[in-house]
């Protein structure tokens, strides 16, 4: 048995025992955006002073001794009780303001398998995919990794994994160096991490640049020489040459046009399938996403708010966010009438986001316990998982 047969059996046996190549457990990701001191008032109680005893009259204390005439019984009145009194201080306080880009997700990714991530700019779904890569640090929660935990790895240990796990950018134009021929741009990495012998090192970045629809005279040629598609192209074989298990298409194809959009959502589920790759797909899209996805997450301002299967996304939604992004999807048809669900207001603001469900603000079906208390995050059979209180919130599969 050659080296390759032994290491796909090897593989084999680990997708077995562990189907997931990707855990992630509330993970969490803050931005500190501002440092400052504040003048702060602040009421500080003040405790009453001590009334003092009357002193004795003349002849009281004769009095006093004497015996005491009946007194007619009256009437005892409640006392009242004493009036706390305040005072304000004065205080200086440090104070942070972070942005909660993601604010507590967790989901698991099957090895071989396509996750989509849909939701409006801005929701935390790039910030998400970049803590995963450990690119941004996380603030708190785990990253499992084949079976590795790589938030508590030190950068030694984490270099070694790196070439199994990468990422394509959204923007080919600025991803890419200018100064820097297409050859090199590909086999920069391959030449760090030792993927293959000096020797073959051109044939092998050739073949790789095929593999990617490119050809063999593009090699020494620089990015500004090409398209939008073929760049990212390029960036699509500078992730693969590194023989990658794991990785995250960050809205890859946004900035192309129609038609170069369907030749990479292809390129990219031919190389899946050749090369046994799991992708995190990231997109604006759900057309695409659709077409390309085995399950779909929905991600608003830090969170999921439902997610599951391709099929249970699209054909039946549940949470009233979902509803509203795919009556958003246009349908190349003139006589098809859309009933188009127009979300009111803004997005709030990821540093200040609002109490209990984070949707409340702009949703339809809001209710008095959504402004309060934050909806978990639920499966209701089929892997198909949402958070919302329009739906039954004491089943016992919470996923937190």
């Amino acid at each position: 048995m050659s080296v390759e047969q032994q290491t796909a059996a090897a593989e084999e046996t680990a997708e077995q025992e562990n189907p997931n190549i990707l855990e992630v457990r509330d993970l969490k990701k803050y931005f500190l955006i501002r440092k400052e001191w504040k003048i702060v008032k602040e009421k500080v109680p003040v405790a009453p002073a001590p009334t003092p005893a009357p002193a004795p009259a003349e002849g009281e204390g004769e009095a006093a001794e004497a015996e005491p005439e009946a007194q007619p019984e009256e009437a005892e009145k409640p006392a009242e009780p004493p009036q706390e009194a305040f005072k304000t201080k004065h205080k200086l306080e440090y104070r942070k303001t972070y942005v909660k880009a993601v604010d507590g997700v967790s989901f698991n990714i099957a090895h071989g398998e396509t996750l989509g991530i849909v939701g409006e700019s801005g929701c935390g779904k790039s910030t998400m995919g970049r803590s995963i890569l450990r690119l941004h640090e996380i603030t708190a929660g785990s990253v499992v990794f084949d079976g590795k935990d790589i938030t508590k790895m030190k950068a030694s240990e984490l270099r070694k994994i790196r070439p199994q796990m990468q990422i394509v950018f959204q923007d080919p134009y600025s991803s890419l160096p200018p100064r820097l021929p297409v050859g090199e741009i590909i086999g920069e990495a391959v030449k760090v991490h030792g993927i293959v012998p000096k020797s073959d090192y051109r044939d092998y970045i050739i073949s790789v640049m095929r593999k990617c629809g490119l050809q063999d005279f593009y090699f020494d040629r620089y990015p500004h020489e090409f398209s939008g598609g073929q760049r990212q192209r390029i960036c699509i074989a500078r992730a693969l040459a590194l023989k990658p298990k794991f990785v995250v298409c960050d809205e890859p194809v946004s900035a192309l046009d129609v038609s170069i959009q369907a030749q990479i959502v292809n390129l990219l589920k031919e190389l899946q399938q050749d090369m046994h790759l799991t992708y995190m797909f990231i997109s604006h899209d759900l057309s695409v996403v659709k077409h390309i996805s085995d399950r779909v997450g929905v991600m608003y301002l830090g969170n999921f708010v439902e997610m599951g299967s391709k099929n249970a996304i699209f054909n039946s939604p549940m949470h009233p966010y979902t509803l509203a992004l795919l009556s958003a999807v246009p349908v190349p048809d003139p006589h098809y009438h859309v009933n188009r669900i127009i979300l009111e207001g803004d997005i709030p603001s990821p540093a200040n986001p609002p109490k209990g469900c984070k949707f409340h603000t702009r949703c339809s079906h809001c209710m008095d316990i959504c402004k309060e208390v934050a909806p978990k995050f639920i499966d209701y059979g089929g892997g198909h998982l949402c958070a919302c209180h329009l739906y039954p919130q004491d089943e016992p599969e919470a996923q937190g």
